[in-house]
């Protein structure tokens, strides 16, 4: 049977692993009983013997079989008491002490507490004062407070500064030339005859106010009011009217009067004295005449 074994290992080829499976077989015995190191010790070797019992004195066997109540951690009385204890009369007065702080740290807890409780109640019925510090008042800010009251807003400085400008066309047709910002009795004429006078623009009405002659003829999406016996025409931004004039001759004139808008300058136009004065003459005969009355010319208030 061994051979049939050893002719079938040989005809597979696997002669070098049965080899290799014997010597791992041989080997694994000689790891097991390798030798142990040196110095370790061994382990059938003996323990060591226990240490003898040591025989006490006879005076500290007494005082280890003592049984006394009144010697603590074994000590003996009398003459075999510990000479470092102190005397039962300090020991006594020692007591006394204690009980003595620990009564006057009572009674001063309660005191305290009681205090405590009289102060609280006082504090929580005694009004407690609010002092505010006003910030002007600090020298860190006196200068920035009183600057900004001295200083106006911007918006303030704004309003005080600018002036509304009118811009209007006046002329035969729609697209007549734009006369930019004009000033206060600023008069409109239609063949050198004064027929219209700027009053004023109105923020509450959004209205430019033009002041007219008597016989002049209105139209156009606006209408003409009358007002302690002066006649007004008030045109919005965007809006116009028609200025409609018959002459001596009987010839009819128109001329569109448009008020383009209305917004903020910084300053309106300087006007010289004699030429403000000059207006305000023709505005004040205008607003004189009566219906009837003949258009006034354009040099009617000249000195």
């Amino acid at each position: 049977m061994l051979r049939n074994l050893i002719d079938e290992v040989r005809n597979r080829r696997v002669l070098a692993f049965a080899a290799l499976g014997v010597l791992v077989a041989l080997a694994l015995p000689l790891l097991f009983l390798k030798s142990a190191p040196e110095g370790a010790p061994e382990a059938n070797s003996a323990a060591p013997a226990a240490a003898t019992e040591a025989k006490l004195p006879a005076r500290a066997a007494r005082l280890l079989a003592t049984t006394d109540a009144g010697a603590p951690g074994g000590h003996a009385k009398g003459s075999a008491q510990d000479p470092f204890a102190p005397p039962s009369s300090y020991r006594a007065a020692a007591a006394a002490a204690a009980n003595g702080a620990g009564a006057a740290a009572k009674s001063s807890g309660d005191a305290g507490m009681s205090s405590a409780g009289t102060s609280s109640s006082a504090t929580s019925t005694k009004p407690i004062p609010v002092v505010i510090q006003d910030d002007s008042s600090s020298p860190g800010r006196s200068s920035n407070s009183s600057n900004s009251r001295s200083r106006p807003s911007s918006s303030s400085r704004s309003t005080s500064t600018s002036t509304l400008a009118v811009d209007v066309r006046f002329g035969k047709k729609k697209d007549s030339p734009i006369k930019r910002a004009i000033p206060r009795n600023k008069g409109f004429y239609i063949h050198g005859k004064l027929v219209a006078v700027f009053v004023k623009y109105s923020p509450s009405r959004k209205k430019a106010i033009f002041a007219v002659a008597p016989g002049l003829h209105i139209s156009g999406p606006v209408s003409s009011r009358v007002t302690d016996n002066v006649r007004y025409v008030d045109i919005p931004a965007g809006s116009h009217a028609w200025l409609t004039m018959i002459t001596a001759n009987r010839t009819i004139v128109k001329r569109r009067l448009d008020v383009v808008r209305a917004r903020s300058v910084r300053s309106a136009k300087a006007i010289p004295a004699a030429l403000s004065a000059e207006s305000a003459c023709l505005l004040g005969k205008l607003t004189a005449m009566k219906p009837g009355d003949r258009f006034l010319d354009r040099d009617a208030c000249e000195l």
